[in-house]
This record gives structure tokens, sequence and C-alpha cells, in this order.
């Protein structure tokens, strides 16, 4: 026999194929055509009893329909290797060269480069900052939603010494990670910028369901870690544990959906799962999104807006019900005012829902000092009128009639017409 049967792979394959003896990869359940409902044994050890890492490749193995969605979903492109070239994305153009004078051989590792925005790790595991190598050294992709045009743009310009890439950073954008203890110091690949090590690079399949070497001998036990809470999602899609939505320049920061959702009035309870497919891109496959706003909603229509389309350039986008529940409040990499009335466009969606009709603009959205969103008495934000109706309705977009805060607020009170 192969010496190599008995890798993680071939393991995962034999399983799958029942040569262990130990069941295959079928879910469990009544095979009646209907799709059984899962049982989750694990849902409180994310260390599967103290498993192994066997990557991503492993789980395509058996899960092979899995793999194939998540790889078009931004978790798995959160941190790519160099190796002398950009890093091939699917679906989108991608990171066509590093910052000036760099060459790819003086890259290790692409920070995103998949969305919104790349950020560049230098061969010693610093990254590439405009203050220290005095160039602009942000990758901005084209969104032509919010009017950012493909191109550099500088990245802490104030950075006056190399800058780490913490486990801070990087606990988020890896699978496995593991801080850095200066009593034991470890870095990653021995790059002295890197504090700390991760097993994969890329939030993949045992980023949420913890290490799995214990899972191919035994998958009809269904006990790999499952967590499919609101807070579970909220480690990573959130930038602190005390229910602040962090702010700055007049738009929410982008990783802001955890502490946005908290504080959206009725959907506070929900988990994300409630409307995302964890496993599939809401921005590349149509089933990213399981379960759409009709589908709680079904007597709500879009009113006046029913059959509109919004055209900003070569941006088409059909009005739905998340054109004005879940505006571009939020920004990543690039922003924009436009017309007139100042309609406000960011570059991520918020999941605050909650729209404030009153005529006030967005310096009543946030705290004095701009750091975060406000909300009132029972924990609850919302969006103002000009990151809702002014992004269309001004005279940037050519529309038969621009609005005012006041004028906005008038229509917006009785917006929804039913059937």
């Amino acid at each position: 026999m192969p010496r190599d049967w008995f890798s993680p792979h071939a393991l995962i394959l034999a399983a799958c194929l029942g040569i262990t003896g130990l069941g295959g990869c079928a879910p469990a359940g009544p095979s009646d055509g209907n799709v059984p409902t899962p049982v989750y044994r694990n849902t409180t050890d994310p260390t599967n009893q103290e498993a192994a890492y066997l990557g991503s490749s492993a789980c395509s193995a058996c899960h092979t329909d899995i793999a194939t969605k998540h790889r078009l979903h931004g978790h798995a492109w959160q941190l790519n290797r160099s190796q002398g070239q950009p890093p091939a994305y699917p679906a989108v153009s991608g990171v066509p060269q590093p910052p000036a004078g760099f060459d790819w051989m003086d890259v290790s590792y692409v920070v995103g480069g998949y969305l919104r925005k790349a950020n560049f790790v230098d061969q010693d595991g610093f990254l590439i900052t405009t203050g220290e190598a005095g160039v602009e050294a942000q990758w901005n992709l084209s969104y032509p939603p919010a009017g950012t045009v493909a191109g550099f743009a500088p990245f802490e310009p104030s950075a006056g010494r190399p800058l780490s890439y913490e486990y801070t950073c990087f606990s988020c954008h890896t699978t496995g990670p593991t801080v850095f203890d200066p009593a034991a110091p470890t870095y990653q690949e021995n790059r002295p910028g890197i504090r700390g090590t991760w097993h994969e690079a890329g939030v993949q399949c045992e980023a949420c369901h913890g290490p799995g070497s214990r899972h191919p001998g035994s998958p009809g036990n269904r006990d790999l870690f499952v967590d499919g809470s609101a807070a579970f999602c909220g480690r990573c899609h959130s930038s602190s544990a005390d229910g602040v939505i962090h702010s700055a320049g007049g738009f929410i920061g982008y990783r802001e959906q955890y502490a946005e959702l908290r504080a959206s009035g009725g959907h506070a309870n929900f988990d994300c799962i409630a409307c995302h497919d964890p496993h599939a891109s809401a921005h590349f496959d149509p089933v990213g999104i399981a379960r759409t706003c009709t589908s709680c909603h079904p007597n709500r229509n879009l009113g006046i807006h029913t059959g509109k389309t919004h055209v900003r350039g070569d941006y088409v986008e059909a009005l739905s019900c998340v054109s004005c529940h879940m505006p571009l409040a939020g920004r990543s990499a690039g922003s924009s005012v436009v017309g007139q009335s100042a309609g406000r466009i960011g570059d991520v969606r918020t999941h605050i829902f909650r729209i404030d009709t009153r005529p006030l603009d967005f310096t009543n959205m946030f705290t004095p000092d701009g750091g975060a969103v406000l909300k009132d008495g029972s924990g609850r934000a919302a969006t103002t009128l000009d990151f809702v109706c002014l992004r269309c309705h001004n005279t940037e977009n050519g529309y038969p009639f621009r609005l005012t805060l006041r004028s906005a607020g008038e229509i917006a009170t009785g917006i929804h017409r039913f059937d």
C-alpha cells in the first residue's frame, strides 16, 4: 500500500467511498426526498476534542458542493500567498501589481484584494505602509456604486516605523491562528513581522468548524463544531465587544455588522444565517442570500419604487428592499458625496435596517466626535435620509426631481403601499 494512503486527503476520500467501513459523507436523516433537519451534536467545543487541522483541500474531498460555493466567498480570499506573482482570484480582476517600487518577489502575502481593497505584507512579514515606504500602498478595487475607481491610495500614512502584521488583524484573515506569546515567541514562517502563527491562510472551513482530524472517521456522528449564532460571526464582524458601532469620516466602519444587527430594532435577535448561506457569497452567488425580506414580509411591496432602476455611470441597480433598508452607509475603501442634495454613498451595506425619516443629515446619526453611531434609549440605531434617499435623488444622477431632506422625509413616512 502506498505510504501516502494515510495522508489526511486520502483518509477523507476513503471515508467518502466507504472504504474504511466507518460510513460515508451523506447527511444523516431520512431519504424520502425531503431535506432532513440537520442535527449538530457539538455547539460548544470549537477544538473538536483537541483535534488537529487538516486543511480545506481535505474537507473539499467530501464536501465538493460546499467547497465550490466557498471558493466564491470573500472569506476564502482574506489572505493570499503571493509566491512571486499576483493571487488568482475568481469572479474579480484582483490586484494587478504591488505598490510602486516593489515587485511581486518583495510581497509574501496580499491581505484581501477580492471585494474592495488590498494591502501588502513584505517578505519580513511587515505591512507595506505609505508612511514607511513613501508611496501609495493600498490597492482599491473598482466599486461603481460608490464611484471608486481602481488604483492605489494611501495606507497608514502616519506610520513612522515598520508595521507588524499582528494577531489582532490576522486572526480574522486566517484559519487556526495562534496569539503571540512573548515568553515563547513564534513567527509565521519565521517572518519577524508576523507575530504569531496560523495553520492556513484565508478564512477556510476549519476557521468556523474547528480542526477536523476526528471528523473523517465518523462523519455520521455530526459532532464537528457548528455555531450558527450571530455572536459567533461577530467575533470578526464587529470591531468591539461592547456593542459600539464605530464610524469615521461620516461613514460606518467596514466590519460593524454584528453591532449593527443588534441595534436594528425588530431584527436584533436574528442570527446571520437567517438570511445568509454561510458558505456562499452574497456578492457572486445567487444562493448567497438564502432568505429575502419578502420571505418574512410578503405583504410589503416597493410602493412607488416598484420596477424602478438606479443608474450611476456604468452601475445599474434594480431597486429592492435593501436599496433603502440596507443603504451603503459603511466605508471600507471608497465613498462619495453626490449632487446638490449631498447624497452619501459608501461601499459597505449597513445591517441597521431602520430609517430615520426626520429631516436630518448624517451629522445627527453619529456622536459629536464622529466616532460612533448614535442609539436611542432602547439601544436602536437608524440611518439618515442622505444615505437612503439622496444617494439617488440628486442632480448628479439626472432624476426628474431631486429631494431635500425635508421633502424626502415627507415622502418616506408613507413610502410603502400594500397590494
